[in-house]
């Protein structure tokens, strides 16, 4: 019996074309800054934890509860608070990747630089955003000459986004290191955010309608001073800048 061998390609006699005649070599790229990104956040949290166990616990009550929100606010009216403000940096700092995971999907802006570069970048806007919405609300609290209010407001707002920063987290760590769709935990990312959100402006109608018995006008003009129209002049300096 004779044997016959066949030697041939297994895409022998089809219309594909080749594009590459030599082997390819497989190349990995591992972004390290994000590693170093998220040792940080957990070295930050081990320390607010070490040191202020107790304080982060009544912050979180203080969300959900408003005479444990006013205890707190009198104790911390007292001193500066050094965990307070780095809630607060981490709370951005979640914000800021969160914003920039979406970026890297959709290629809004900065599309040239590095990845790196445009979570700096990314930072850099949601800082000068937040220091410019103080400067609006403080304007408007002299405009309104209803600085109790609005400060009520504002430190409800604080707190609630410390919370909501540390439920982020472990969202942004799975979007960036698991190997299923990080799309998936984007999305969760995003309906932690908004639940945030809508829960802040909820506590605003409480403390503007029934706390403090402000017409339903004026607290609305007060969300779209605070909230709504600093939001809308970012997005459009953005789009229209870069």
């Amino acid at each position: 019996m004779e044997l016959i061998v066949n030697n041939h390609h297994l895409f022998y006699n089809h219309l594909l074309q080749r594009q590459h005649l030599t082997p390819l070599l497989k190349i990995q790229t591992n972004v390290v800054w994000t590693s170093v990104f998220f040792l940080f956040c957990l070295a930050l949290l081990v320390f607010i934890k070490v040191t202020s166990s107790s304080k982060v616990i009544k912050i979180i009550q203080s969300t959900f509860n408003s005479n444990a929100l006013r205890e707190l606010e009198r104790e911390e009216t007292k001193s500066f608070k050094l965990h307070s403000l780095l809630l607060s940096f981490f709370f951005l700092l979640n914000i800021s990747f969160l914003l920039y995971k979406l970026n890297s999907f959709y290629k809004f802006v900065f599309t040239n630089e590095s990845l790196l570069v445009q979570f700096s970048l990314i930072f850099l806007i949601v800082l000068i955003f937040v220091l410019i919405k103080n400067f609006l609300n403080q304007f408007i609290c002299f405009l309104s000459n209803n600085y109790k209010t609005l400060a009520d407001y504002s430190y409800n707002s604080i707190k609630i986004n410390q919370t909501f920063g540390l439920f982020l987290f472990p969202w942004l760590v799975l979007s960036e290191l698991t190997n299923f769709n990080s799309l998936i935990f984007i999305s969760g990312a995003f309906v932690v955010l908004s639940a945030s959100l809508i829960y802040r402006w909820y506590r605003g109608v409480i403390i503007g309608l029934i706390e403090e018995r402000i017409g339903l006008l004026q607290t609305f003009t007060y969300f779209c001073g605070l909230e709504i129209l600093p939001v809308i002049v970012l997005v459009k300096y953005i789009i229209e800048t870069f």
